[in-house]
Formats: structure tokens, C-alpha cells, sequence
């Protein structure tokens, strides 16, 4: 039997499932270390000489391991397997834990890779209302997060004038959360918005990904005593590189 054949579940006359065949070959290959964490797979032409099927073919089963996030397409360089090592972010709303010290907690060097610092109108976003009362413009901050040089994420933060001022120091390939109260801004609670989505063209070229591949957006409202938030942050994440925990304590019945 042709290697054609044994992929094809409804036989050599119809191409319609071909590509989940070699997916799943490339899967399990995975899966029992054949490809080890961060190794390149062979080339679109080599793999499709291999399976005896088409370059399309081929190229649909990659981008659907990448979709799941079992591979890592990196723009000019080639099909990698991902990396099993993953970044475990608690989030809770009575506590903060600086990203960086949990992504040093789960084995890889934090880093920050300046994209620009620019102001832009206090309507920049819906989900910026509560920082917008009083305030025409906003502070933004857009970076690159990096675990042992690699982008894993894209960080942006949105602060008042008054805030960047005092944190201006800061402003530069540094972390923030943890200089906030070192800086007299008391954070009394934080409330979390979570979506998932695929990166775009500009999110997949900085993050060293295929168009389409899944991302994790956690948004952050560190809030002060009068429940007015002192900054707004957004991390956008390689879903195959984080994992988040979320707790609060229950307020028991009496």
C-alpha cells in the first residue's frame, strides 16, 4: 500500500482528509519525542515528498498544528516544534504577582523589548473609560516580552500623565507593576478581562508566528481606594508558551 493510500481514509480518488493524515503523523511524532521540543521539522518540499502528497496539502496540516500549538511557524526561518516549558501566571484580585517573577519562577529570563512610547486620545480603546474621566490624552507604552530572548508576548500599557510622570525612570525595558506603590500608588484590588484570539499579520511578524496562530489577551485594571484605576495594561500571549491560574477567596455565609 502507497504511502497515498494509507493517509487517504476514503482512498486514492479523493484528496478531502489527506492533510488531517499527516497531521496526525506529525503529531504523534511529537508526541513520542521523534521531534524534540524546538527542533525544525523538514521542509514543505522534503514533507511532501515524504507522504507522497501535495506542497497544499502539506502546508493546511502545518497550520493546523500551529493553530493547536504543537508547531511554531517562525517567519523566514522555518516549522519548529514548540516548547513544552510553559509560563504559569497566577492572577488574583487581591494580590499582585509581577510578571517577571513568575516567568522567572518557571525557569526562563524575563525580558522587555521597547516598541515605542507615544500619546495617543484617552477614547484609544473602549475599556479605557475609567481612565479617560479628566484626561484628553494617555501615555502608551508598547513593548515585546521575552523569555530567554524569545518574544512570547506583546505588553502595552496605557498610563495618565500624571502616573508616567512619576514613573517616567520606568518608562524604558523595565516591568512597572512593581514599582507602583515604591512610587506612592497604593493598588487596592484588580479586575481582570480575558479573551482569546489569532494573531494578526503586525502580531505574528513580532512574535515570531504564523498569521492565525492563537493568542491569549489578559487585561489589567489595578485600582486605587476611590475604585479608579491607576493604569490600564493589556499582555497579549503565544498560547502555546502560558498558562493562567485564577483564584479569590469565597466569602462565606454566616
Amino acid at each position: 500500500m502507497s504511502t497515498r493510500e494509507r493517509l487517504h481514509p476514503l482512498g486514492p480518488a479523493s484528496n478531502r482528509f489527506l492533510y488531517r493524515g499527516v497531521a496526525d503523523i506529525l503529531r504523534g511524532r511529537v508526541e513520542n519525542g521523534e521531534y524534540d521540543p524546538g527542533s525544525q521539522l523538514p521542509t514543505l518540499v522534503e514533507l511532501a515528498t515524504e507522504f507522497g502528497v501535495s506542497a497544499i496539502t502539506v502546508r493546511r496540516a502545518l497550520r493546523d498544528l500551529s493553530l493547536e500549538g504543537t508547531l511554531v511557524g517562525k517567519q523566514g526561518l522555518g516549522i519548529f516544534v514548540a516548547e513544552r516549558q510553559r509560563i504559569v501566571r497566577s492572577l488574583s484580585v487581591d494580590a499582585i504577582a509581577p510578571i517577571e517573577n513568575e516567568m522567572q519562577a518557571s525557569g526562563v529570563r524575563p525580558g522587555l523589548l521597547d516598541l515605542g512610547v507615544t500619546t495617543v486620545p484617552a477614547t484609544d480603546q473602549p475599556f479605557l473609560s475609567g481612565l479617560a474621566k479628566g484626561n484628553k490624552t494617555l501615555v502608551k507604552l508598547n513593548r515585546l516580552l521575552l523569555a530567554n530572548d524569545e518574544p512570547v508576548g506583546l505588553d502595552v500599557l496605557w498610563l495618565t500623565k500624571k502616573v508616567a510622570d512619576k514613573l517616567e525612570d520606568k518608562l524604558h525595558g523595565e516591568f512597572l507593576m512593581s514599582s507602583l506603590e515604591p512610587r506612592g500608588f497604593v493598588v487596592d484590588r484588580l479586575t481582570y478581562q480575558v479573551e482569546a484570539m489569532t494573531a494578526n499579520e503586525t502580531q505574528a511578524a513580532h512574535l515570531r508566528v504564523v498569521s492565525g496562530f492563537p493568542l491569549l489577551v489578559i487585561r489589567f485594571f489595578p485600582m486605587d481606594s476611590a475604585n479608579k484605576p491607576i493604569l490600564v495594561g493589556q499582555t497579549t500571549t503565544r498560547a502555546d508558551r502560558f498558562t493562567y491560574e485564577f483564584g479569590a477567596k469565597l466569602k462565606r455565609r454566616k
